[in-house]
């Protein structure tokens, strides 16, 4: 059974004191979690929203951390604002480069031995 992964960036708004206030919230089959957010943090772009879920998953609760840590651990991919991003659009945000790159450089340092 497949466990999808999901961030949005939401408005929020108290019905009853018309307070605006904003966070990330994300979710997962098993996890859930939200942190709030000043309006001068809201992230730019869907996959700036995953960073800062990488940067600050310390601080965050425990379902956003369960979250970000299974989509490193499992290399799989996360729906943001809607959006579906696959491994290999967002594992630059996890400081993973092309691996097909790291292998082939590994190679040529062997040969070169």
């Amino acid at each position: 059974m497949s466990n999808s992964a999901h961030i949005d960036v939401e408005k929020c708004e108290n019905v009853v004191t018309k307070a605006v206030y904003y966070r990330i919230s994300a979710f997962d089959n098993y996890n859930t979690g939200d942190v709030s957010i000043e309006e001068d943090q809201i992230p730019q772009t869907d996959i700036d929203a995953l960073q800062y879920c990488i940067d600050n998953a310390s601080d965050m609760s425990h379902g956003i951390c369960d979250i970000v840590d299974s989509l490193l651990e499992y290399q799989k991919g996360v729906t943001i604002n809607g959006t579906f991003y696959d491994w290999d659009e967002i594992k630059g945000c996890f400081g993973i480069e092309n691996e097909e790159e790291e292998e082939e450089e590994g190679q040529e340092d062997t040969q070169q031995d």
